[in-house]
């Protein structure tokens, strides 16, 4: 177990339930001096929920500081839950195995994010934050999965779909959109697109593992 402590601003009890939420932040001050993204803690849960922890905030309230308690599992107790875990990734999709996987996305911190929490799970990735750039790579390294955001510069996602798809060993990619649009109908032009699934931004990272692992034979699925 590893705790923090500190005695600064502290948090008030409404945002300790969601803390953990990509994006979620507390009171901001106007000119947004502070800088950050409300992706750190969101990180830090998803890397210790693939190491078998947990962590949790605590705070007294507002003015009172803050305490992080980090809890990982020990080394001989892991070998223990070795094959328990093996078993659930082996069931938790149908074929689910390491994907070659490219993400795209004009959103550097999201991409990295992004790319970070699937080499954990051990995907391959590459990360592209232009579409130009995404083609070249993904014509070295034959991505079986693309999860590409659809508001990108010189060509939307759909249309870097497409030319993906023509890209020589690249015809039977299985793509999703990553997106903030997340209307009925960009959700049908998605389907229409032929992507296989449409995630809107903030995506919860567990949901992102599972359709990856799942990709090859993935029907069409649309996630709020």
């Amino acid at each position: 177990m590893v705790r923090v402590t500190d005695d600064g601003r502290g948090m008030a009890p409404e945002l300790l339930g969601t803390l953990f939420e990509p994006f979620v932040q507390g009171p901001r001050a106007s000119d947004r001096a502070e800088g950050g993204l409300g992706l750190g803690l969101a990180l830090v849960r998803a890397f210790v929920t693939l190491h078998g922890g947990t962590v949790e905030a605590k705070s007294e309230g507002l003015g009172e500081g803050s305490e992080l308690v980090v809890r990982l599992p020990r080394a001989r107790e892991a070998a223990a839950s070795t094959a328990a875990s093996a078993a659930r990734a082996a069931t938790s999709a149908e074929g689910g195995r390491a994907r070659r996987v490219l993400v795209v996305d004009d959103n550097e911190d999201a991409a990295d994010l992004l790319a970070e929490v699937l080499r954990a799970d051990g995907h391959a990735v590459e990360v592209s934050y232009h579409p130009t750039d995404a083609l070249v790579r993904a014509a070295r390294f034959l991505p079986e999965v693309a999860l590409l955001d659809i508001g990108l510069p010189t060509m939307d996602g759909y249309a870097l779909f497409a030319r993906l798809r023509e890209l020589p060993g690249c015809a039977q990619l299985t793509a999703f959109a990553v997106t903030g649009y997340g209307q009925d109908h960009d959700r049908a032009r998605s389907r229409a697109a032929g992507l296989a699934g449409h995630f809107v931004k903030p995506v919860n990272p567990a949901d992102v593992l599972r359709v990856v692992a799942a990709a090859a034979g993935t029907s069409y699925a649309s996630q709020a």
